[in-house]
């Protein structure tokens, strides 16, 4: 029985052998990812500004994010104007922030204001193939138009037949009185092109420096209560205090000023690494409408609604936190 000894060795070196191995194969194609890796993958950084409009898409664009896995760091609600957010997103400082697609023409040299003027769809398209080169994607965009306008009390508009800016200009040159009041942060109003200065050349009137009221603090309120003989204010036309306040927004029928849809925008690297951001963004953009905007809005400035908790009621009314 020479033969059982070198059997044994050699069944136990094969033995030890196969458990040597199976071991290192197990440990090699098991071993998790870290809990780390995972959320620093799914990690973004969202930033909107202060306005009520841009703290409810925010919180949407926040909470929607989340159901799809983001661990998102919030900066909603804290810039004062658009030139901050989009810089944050240029320097590093967010990974995605909403815009206006007519600002397009704030950085875009020689810009064709007609592409400004005809259509969303052609306003976002110019936009986002511009910025491109500036390290931006703008990724959709919500089908209506925020743009700047002037508004007067609903009652008003029906006494003087006033409902758009031709009939607006006849009742000024007609000799009609008008002061016209803009918010202390919108100052632009009066020297930009695409608004005062620009409804006044298209359509044909002038205002004195003493009809233009430059820097009060609630334009929209002073005209409803007719303080100070305000006949007119300038707003944004999705505004939350048009319908609450029983304002007309009257017609551009030139569109003098720009469109202005909300957009979801991020930087070219992020949304390398991201491109599932489209995907989650869009049917939230595509479902908003000039109307439901406005809704939402008195929801916070007038009703005194939490941005979350509106936000929130509409992605549910719309299916999108299935």
């Amino acid at each position: 029985m020479k033969f059982k000894k070198p059997l044994i060795i050699f069944l136990s070196i094969l033995m030890s052998v196969s458990f040597i191995s199976g071991c290192t194969q197990k440990t090699e194609t098991a071993e998790p990812a870290s809990d780390e890796t995972s959320s620093s993958e799914k990690k973004i950084r969202l930033a909107t500004m202060t306005d009520e409009e841009g703290r409810i898409i925010g919180s949407m664009m926040q909470q929607l994010l989340e159901h799809h896995g983001y661990t998102v760091e919030s900066k909603v609600g804290t810039f004062d104007n658009t030139t901050l957010v989009r810089q944050s997103i240029q320097q590093g400082q967010a990974d995605l922030s909403l815009d206006y697609t007519g600002r397009g023409m704030m950085f875009i040299s020689d810009v064709d204001i007609t592409k400004y003027q005809s259509s969303l769809q052609d306003a976002f398209d110019t936009t986002k193939q511009a910025d491109e080169k500036n390290g931006i994607i703008w990724l959709t965009y919500a089908p209506f138009n925020n743009t700047d306008g002037i508004a007067v009390r609903r009652a008003w508009a029906e006494e003087n037949a006033v409902k758009d800016l031709e009939a607006f200009a006849k009742y000024v040159n007609d000799g009609g009185e008008m002061k016209l009041a803009i918010n202390g942060p919108n100052s632009y109003v009066a020297t930009a092109e695409t608004c005062l200065p620009g409804w006044e050349k298209a359509y044909g009137f002038k205002l004195t420096p003493e009809q233009v009221i430059i820097g009060v603090q609630d334009a929209q309120s002073m005209l409803s209560n007719n303080i100070d003989g305000i006949t007119a204010a300038h707003v944004y036309t999705s505004s939350g205090s048009i319908d609450a306040l029983d304002l007309l927004v009257l017609e551009d029928p030139k569109v003098v000023s720009p469109v202005y849809s909300p957009a979801p925008i991020t930087s070219a690297a992020y949304f390398e690494q991201h491109p599932d951001l489209f995907d989650i963004l869009d049917p939230l953009f595509s479902s908003l409408s000039l109307e439901r905007m406005r809704e939402m809005n008195t929801k916070v400035s007038v009703d005194g609604l939490s941005e979350s908790e509106v936000a929130k009621e509409y992605l549910e009314s719309q299916g999108l936190l299935k």
